[in-house]
């Protein structure tokens, strides 16, 4: 793939030498109403890959062939109205004046309908967010910045892993949302994981950000479910010159960025963008006791010690195979997050890209472009994971006519050092020292030789201690002296030697995954219907060395697939007042059966300016269970996660152990052919969503941007995770195996002591986790409206609220909506004297529970005061900025179990050099 890479390099620039540049014939100028100079206006010829940008004097140049005149070429500029000038003939003396508007009713988007529309007029709900907003946000990362806007929820793991969500079902994966820059998928294949921004697009490249609230899988797939993101970067066609970013912040926060765009002549043009991040990131540092747990849990203070939330390697006697205290587990004190990381808390992240483009023809553009990124973060799903150097590499080739494109993309990750806090935890707690290079522990009392782990000296001095006459509080203190303290020589030789290793010895998560994607789309615009029709080829190569898939040591790659074929017809009716769309998409996939999505909309547009905008539309979604639901195999100890695409699994409810473990009467029961405890899980399918939804959009007054929205969505195949007792091959456990396994009768011969032999990974029976459909329908239902309004250039109003409800649900189920059920915005923006810019926004959130295969907790309601205030140097082509989140420095948690966070205030520059 690199090599045809450069190989369609070298051919470009080959080709290109055949060219000569031509002189500009067409010139002009841009200016406002008072004759200042507009610095940055789009020029572009309508239709064509054609345009350029304004420099320091507003002035622009063209080359534009007038065999087929006239030419129509467009000028914009955010915050002032779009022109259209028709040329019949060179022209070199062009004097556009850009009238002032607080508000454009002619903005476009693609992302809604694949095609160009204006969003008053596009058949869902769509946010967009210009490349000025996003400069001028206030946040550390851009997803951040998206909280602000109508209907988009985010939660962060860190301070650079942040997940945006729409309507509901938050998570910090994102799964029921696509991920798009310049229509690339952006998530790393191993872990199905939208590492926030870190394989998007830069900053400084953004042109725009479109957001898709609700299901759009009839034209983008059967993991649009919830909606789609779709960043546009900067063609380097239009938008040349060299922009550099540099900002600097507490938490030792240092970020800096460069873009650097230069049309060589007509025909060829290219970009370079770089960036670096670097900051002390947030960790989760919450000790309560967790809710979700395979074993008898307490709290804190406890004489048997508990599990806490956000430590590892607290082993029980239960995970250890022995027993201390009848009817009671007692567990190792563990480590805290901030002890395992240590000194190794920096987040980072870069990235590199270059892109080069040529014009085969006015019409038909060329490019190929490549990413590396890469950094190092935390993130959050079944444990809290270390992403450390993990990077990134992705080839994209796209070919692009003004009706249809082809476009190819490959992206491979490595894991590099990324490691399980919790296997690490667990490692350091269960290995032998001497393995580490460590000197053997002390010799144990009843053997006489050396302590095998740090887990079985604290067991063992926990239970003498009892013998004597302690107490359950003393005989704890007495054991935890034994524990390796953090920072110590030892504590860090164990940690290194853990962090280190691949498994099954150690915590590192060694993924190398390939995803490959191939699509393709063809508008017709016939006459009385507009018809696009469309096919994407997704293929996966999954490896880990088995320590997250199911995959083996040196094998091949576990392989994988899915396609689909999707299309749309598009009719104005009512001297087009009336627009009716219908879209529908079949996808088809290796482990499942295919699935058709449809849509259909209708909006209809009044008003003398079309201002006024009414919509509607019904459609159905599919989510396909990510990689890992399908091929999982994550031994954590507590409980083996498995995939499940096969032929599903019979077991028995934990509630068979929880009730009284490993007694008689339990195992009696079952082999007295009672069914109370019977479990099963069958073979996974994908999820099913139905939404109803309706909308007005309006703009009053020239001013008053409104937008309201009302959603109804029934889900059908729920995937939810679920724990239960069960044989690893997927059969149910028989009587006999069940006694062996819960510690009710001898083992094998080759271990008889009767123990609890649920956390052995030798065992056949074990406590296992799949993922399942529930056959239970969850609805959920939701309101939101924004409010813009522009009262002059150096004073607006924004303010947008949402509303969203799930129904009510039988107790114990596990939905993962993860969504406040009334959530505002409050914002004031402008621009002094066209130098001063600011921005202040105020952002509520109402407190939920949080529910997650990590554990389950409440959220508090959250408030947040972000500003930011930027000044313009001109002459000098600058901007200095200075700005926070969070400036109150309320710290808060956004996801249960991750970490609290706090107050980020930076200043920076932005240099821009057309």
């Amino acid at each position: 793939m690199e090599k045809l890479i450069r190989f369609g390099v070298l051919m470009l620039c080959l080709v290109s030498l055949a060219f000569t540049s031509l002189a500009q014939n067409v010139k002009g100028k841009v200016t406002s109403s008072d004759n200042q100079p507009i610095i940055g206006a789009s020029v572009v010829l309508q239709g064509k890959f054609i345009g350029t940008t304004t420099n320091v004097n507003g002035e622009f140049a063209l080359n534009l062939d007038f065999q087929n005149s006239p030419l129509v070429v467009v000028i914009s500029y955010l915050g002032f109205e779009t022109q259209k000038i028709t040329l019949n003939a060179p022209s070199t003396t062009i004097n556009v004046k850009l009238i002032e508007s607080t508000i454009s009713f002619n903005e476009v988007v693609v992302s809604a309908s694949r095609v160009e529309e204006r969003i008053l007029e596009a058949p869902v709900t769509v946010t967009k967010v210009s490349s000025k907003q996003i400069l001028n946000s206030s946040g550390a990362d851009i997803y951040a910045t998206l909280s602000k806007f109508q209907g988009i929820d985010i939660n962060s793991s860190s301070m650079l892993l942040t997940s945006v969500s729409t309507r509901g079902f938050n998570s910090p994966k994102s799964e029921r949302i696509i991920q798009l820059a310049d229509y690339v998928d952006i998530q790393v294949p191993s872990l199905n994981l939208n590492a926030g921004n870190m394989l998007g697009v830069a900053e400084l490249d953004i042109s725009n950000v479109e957001i898709i609230h609700g299901p759009a899988s009839a034209l983008y797939g059967a993991n649009a479910f919830n909606g789609v993101i779709l960043t546009n970067s900067k063609d380097p066609f239009y938008t040349e010159g060299l922009s550099l970013k540099l900002k600097g912040g507490n938490r030792s926060l240092f970020d800096g960025q460069v873009r650097y765009a230069k049309k060589l002549n007509d025909k060829l043009a290219f970009k370079i963008n770089a960036s670096y991040f670097t900051a002390d990131d947030w960790l989760a540092n919450d000790f309560s006791a967790k809710r979700i747990t395979s074993a008898k849990n307490y709290q804190p203070g406890s004489g048997f010690g508990y599990d806490a939330l956000n430590k590892y390697g607290e082993i029980s006697t239960a995970q250890a195979g022995t027993s201390i205290v009848p009817n009671e587990q007692v567990y190792t004190p563990g480590w805290s997050e901030a002890g395992l990381i240590g000194d190794d808390n920096k987040t980072n992240s870069y990235r590199i890209n270059p892109s080069i483009s040529y014009l085969i023809t006015d019409k038909l553009k060329a490019t190929i472009d490549y990413k590396r990124a890469g950094g190092t973060t935390t993130y959050q799903s079944t444990s809290r994971y270390r992403l450390k150097n993990l990077y990134v590499d992705q080839f994209k080739a796209e070919l692009k006519s003004d009706n249809w494109f082809i476009r190819g993309f490959r992206t491979e990750d490595n894991g590099a050092d990324s490691y399980d806090l919790s296997f690490l935890g667990a490692r350091m707690a269960t290995i032998n020292p001497t393995a580490a290079g460590l000197p053997a522990l002390p010799n144990n009392p009843t053997t006489g030789q050396p302590y095998t782990s740090y887990t079985q000296q604290f067991f063992t001095t926990y239970g003498g201690a009892l013998q004597q006459g302690a107490t359950p509080v003393q005989a704890y203190a007495a054991a935890e002296a034994t524990w390796p303290k953090e920072g110590t020589a030892s504590f860090n030789a164990l940690k290194k030697y853990n962090a280190e290793l691949n498994q099954p010895a150690g915590s590192r998560l060694p993924v190398n995954s390939i995803m490959s994607d191939i699509s393709g789309q063809y508008n017709f615009k016939f006459k009385p219907v507009d018809v696009i029709v469309g096919a994407a080829y997704r293929s996966f190569g999954l490896a880990s060395e088995g320590a997250v898939f199911e995959d083996t040591p040196g094998g091949d790659r576990i392989q994988n697939y899915e396609y689909g074929f999707y299309g749309q017809a598009a009719k104005t009716l009512f001297n087009e007042a009336l627009k009716i769309q219908v879209a529908g998409r079949l996808d088809n996939f290796k482990n499942f059966d295919s699935k058709f999505s449809p849509r259909a909309s209708a909006v209809y547009t009044f008003g003398e300016q079309r201002q006024n905008n009414f919509r509607a539309s019904y459609g159905t979604a599919f989510r396909s269970p990510t990689q890992i639901d399908q091929f999982i195999r994550l031994d954590i100890g507590s409980a083996l996660l498995l995939g499940n695409v096969r032929n599903g699994f019979q077991g028995y409810n934990t509630t068979l152990l929880t009730a009284s473990p490993g007694a008689a009467a339990n195992i009696g029961a079952v082999a007295g052919g009672s069914t109370a405890f019977n479990y099963e899980a069958k073979k996974l399918d994908l999820e099913q969503v139905n939404t109803f939804e309706i909308g007005y959009k309006t703009i009053l007054l020239d001013k008053l941007f409104f937008d309201i929205a009302y959603f109804n969505s029934r889900y059908t195949n729920f995937i939810g995770a679920q724990p239960f007792v069960g044989n690893t091959d997927g059969t149910r456990p028989t009587v006999g195996q069940l006694a062996v396994a819960v510690g009710a009768a001898p083992g094998p011969v080759s271990d008889p002591q009767p123990r609890n032999r649920l956390s052995d990974p030798t065992s056949p029976t074990r406590i296992i986790q799949v993922w399942f459909n529930s056959e239970q329908e969850v609805t959920t239902q939701g309101v939101s409206f924004g409010l813009n309004y522009n009262f002059k250039r150096e004073l607006n109003f924004s303010g947008n609220y949402s509303y969203n409800k799930i129904g009510d649900l039988p107790a114990g189920f596990l939905a993962f909506f993860n969504t406040p059920e009334n959530k505002f915005n409050l914002g004031i923006d402008g621009e002094l004297k066209k130098k001063i810019s600011y921005n202040v926004n105020y952002r509520w959130q109402q407190g939920f529970i949080y529910e997650f295969p990590f554990d389950i907790g409440p959220i508090d309601n959250i408030g947040t005061l972000d500003a930011s205030l930027s000044y313009k140097f001109e002459k000098q082509k600058s901007t200095i900025q200075i700005g926070g989140t969070n400036l109150t420095n309320s710290y808060n948690t956004q996801i249960w179990g991750g970490p609290q966070l706090g107050r980020m205030i930076f200043t920076g520059i932005l240099v821009d050099i057309k």
